[in-house]
């Protein structure tokens, strides 16, 4: 890439450049617009024990562990700073790793399509774009030369393309790399929407929908208004003859039912006991290392689950999961080290850096709760007493083990940890915060019941603080070992052992799943695509696994094969049949008693009838539309649709919406208005069309998802 080059202000130049380098380095994907945003997942195991089986295949191209591996990764570090460092649950995990899945099925698939319709840039395309078209480029790269005026600067943007130095050299590979992929993701979108088309009545329709508004009376028969359930019971014949006029709505794919076990996986005491090894030995480095030369930094950035944090920190920050921690914080001096510290959050240690006061005040107190019963006077009386029993000397802490209904009282003998306002009920808050250091109140009434609370302390304090924190986590061995007692498990069975027997005799639990089809979830396997296709194909009494699912390892025995076709009339009978006959027969009842009540309405007035029917709802729908509905009805097309028909002051006839029937009197509509239609024409088509072309998109992908073969081994990478 060749310009004159600018030599005035060049080394500014490339410290802005350097400086705004992280913006255009990024992984290159394929995106589309309002569709695909590829959210890269958590950490996950690799594979061990020499098995040579794929991570995965699309249409037999390999997706390899690495490519997981680094997007996972790249995840984590995201999720940290957007999360304020916070760790990330397991739910959280298991759902993004799912995302981190499909994110590279689709990447593959689309490049797929790519090569098949050979689909390409040239290099002429991308520098007419960087040449003669800079205020058309990404907001990704035009960010990079914006001023303290929020201006995209020309003279900057020139000065730049015609530095040589290595900086700015790969800064335009860059640039280069990433408008390839953008102008082939472009493209790609142009083929698949090139048949896009907005008709005049869609434009109209829409400008209808969020423009024509009505206001009206209305009269709501809530089919759940009726509760003689008896009256509706439905008939044998009435559910055979209803099943036989809607059977094609109980059509049958093929399905399997499967018996599962899983063997846990959870941490042992072992994992706990290995863990806190580990982090004593860090102690001293802890102890010893400094800020200004970044020995503490990397000892904390080395070994801790979240990153050095050099800010100081509210208590409410650190929140209750860390009540051993805050303990140590507020008795500490600046430079003390903590020993090992076991918290909700996970083991740590913690060395204090400095400390300064806040706004808000903290309190640390213990309670005894005594419950309510149904004699209250009785509760209280009990609270009282033992509110005797501590101002008097006793133990507090024994007392709360002894008499606190408070389930966490004998792990903790009532201590509440650190808290500040609004972290507490009204009224026990209130209390702790006009109470002094040391004293015993109460009893002091909530909605839990009496509690008597001992003030331990107060404090404003704010915390600067090194911190080595890691969650106890299942080990290498606790999971090896889970798995070959799964696998010693499935070797039984399959010599002939009882499963739910052999599950007892192991201490476990054996579950059936629901009905399984192609698409649906495995109960504790998820979406498992190769559990679902091997029940599919195999025969009853098949065994799968050992396979990792959520929480351990499972093995699972295909119990029943459904072919498809229509679901057996006995098997429906109960939970569905039942069930959608008496609703119909709801309908029927409420759409009578809506005849019923218009007959009697006087004069075309609604209200003339409420008092005769107060099991009704009876309301007013002012300056309602098709695109924002009445929000106590909601979105009842048939409703609608009925009344921008009325003419103003006309009651309309029963009208069948989704919860019941209802009435309806015009009061006005709105007229159409040619003039501002024409005004707005051009903006709805627009919106129109991005809309469509983003569905078309989806429908595309989804369509190459559900034909494409797809192989998913990541149950065998642990």
């Amino acid at each position: 890439m060749t310009t004159k080059q600018k030599t005035t202000h060049g080394t500014g130049i490339m410290n802005k450049l350097r400086d705004k380098m992280p913006y255009i380095i990024i992984f290159l994907i394929i995106a589309f617009v309002g569709l695909i945003v590829f959210e890269w997942g958590m950490n996950y195991l690799g594979m061990r024990g020499g098995e040579q089986v794929a991570f995965g295949k699309v249409n037999g191209e390999e997706i390899t562990y690495q490519q997981f591996e680094k997007a996972l990764q790249q995840q984590i570090e995201t999720m940290r700073q957007q999360n304020g460092n916070k760790d990330i649950d397991d739910a959280t995990m298991d759902q993004v790793k799912d995302q981190v899945w499909n994110s590279l099925l689709q990447q593959t698939l689309m490049k797929q399509e790519i090569d098949r319709l050979g689909i390409k840039v040239t290099d002429a395309e991308i520098l007419d774009f960087i040449y003669n078209r800079p205020e058309q480029l990404p907001e990704a790269i035009r960010r990079n030369f914006i001023d303290s005026t929020g201006t995209f600067n020309m003279d900057f943007y020139q000065q730049a393309l015609g530095m040589k130095t290595k900086e700015a050299t790969q800064f335009w590979n860059q640039v280069e790399q990433y408008m390839r992929e953008v102008l082939v993701s472009d493209k790609l979108q142009n083929y698949i929407t090139s048949t896009a088309i907005i008709t005049e009545n869609e434009v109209l329709q829409k400008y209808k929908d969020d423009n024509i508004k009505a206001s009206f009376n209305y009269a709501f028969l809530d089919v759940n208004s009726v509760t003689d359930t008896l009256l509706f019971m439905p008939k044998e014949e009435e559910l055979k003859s209803f099943y036989n006029e809607h059977k094609d709505e109980f059509k049958q794919e093929d399905a399997v039912k499967f018996r599962y076990v899983i063997f846990s996986d959870a941490p042992t005491a072992e994992d706990s006991t290995s863990l806190g090894k580990q982090l004593e030995i860090l102690i001293r480095d802890l102890k010893e290392g400094k800020v200004e030369d970044s020995t503490l930094i990397k000892t904390v950035n080395d070994n801790s689950a979240a990153p050095y944090n050099d800010n100081f920190q509210k208590p409410s920050a650190i929140g209750t999961a860390g009540k051993n921690a805050l303990n140590f914080l507020f008795d500490a001096k600046p430079g003390d080290c903590s020993k090992l510290i076991m918290d909700q959050d996970g083991y740590k240690i913690i060395r204090l850096l400095d400390v300064k006061d806040g706004e808000d005040t903290y309190v640390h107190a213990s309670h005894i709760l005594i419950n309510f019963t149904s004699d209250t006077a009785a509760s209280k009386k009990q609270a009282e007493d033992i509110l005797k029993k501590a101002k008097s000397g006793e133990d507090f802490d024994k007392l709360a083990v002894d008499f606190s209904q408070d389930p966490s009282a004998k792990q903790n003998n009532g201590d509440l940890g650190w808290f500040t306002k609004g972290s507490m009920v009204k009224e026990f808050e209130e209390a702790c915060m006009k109470g002094s250091v040391g004293e015993i109140i109460g009893p002091i009434k909530t909605s839990f019941g009496f509690h008597i609370i001992k003030i331990k302390g107060k404090s404003k304090k704010e915390f600067r603080f090194a911190e080595i924190k890691k969650p106890v986590t299942a080990g290498q061995r606790t999971k090896d070992i889970a798995k070959k007692k799964a696998q010693e498990f499935m070797a039984d069975v399959k010599n002939g052992a009882i499963m739910d027997s052999l599950a007892k005799q192991n201490a476990i639990s054996a579950f059936t799943t629901p009905e399984i089809i192609k698409g649906s979830f495995v109960p504790g396997a998820g979406q498992n695509k190769n559990i679902i296709d091997f029940g599919l194909s195999s025969k009853k009494g098949s065994l799968y696994g050992p396979t990792k699912v959520q929480g351990g390892f499972g093995v699972y025995m295909v119990t029943e094969k459904i072919a498809e076709g229509y679901k057996n009339y006995d098997s429906i009978k109960t939970n569905v049949l039942k069930q959608r006959v008496a609703q119909k027969k709801k309908f029927d009842y409420i759409g009578k008693a809506a005849e019923e009540m218009k007959s009697k309405i006087g004069g075309g007035d609604l209200a003339s009838v409420q008092t005769l029917y107060p099991q009704y709802t009876f309301g007013l729908a002012d300056s309602s539309s098709i695109s924002k509905p009445d929000p106590k009805i909601g979105v009842e097309y048939s409703v609608y649709n009925e009344v921008f028909t009325l003419k103003q002051g006309e009651l309309s006839n029963p009208i069948r919406g989704t919860r019941g029937f209802y009435l309806v009197k015009s009061i006005w509509v709105t007229p159409f208005n040619q003039s501002d239609y024409l005004v707005k024409q051009a903006d709805i088509r627009k919106q129109l069309n991005t809309s469509k072309k983003q569905q078309m998109v989806q429908d595309w992908m989804t369509n190459l998802m559900n034909t494409a073969k797809i192989e998913d081994n990541r149950d065998k990478y642990l």
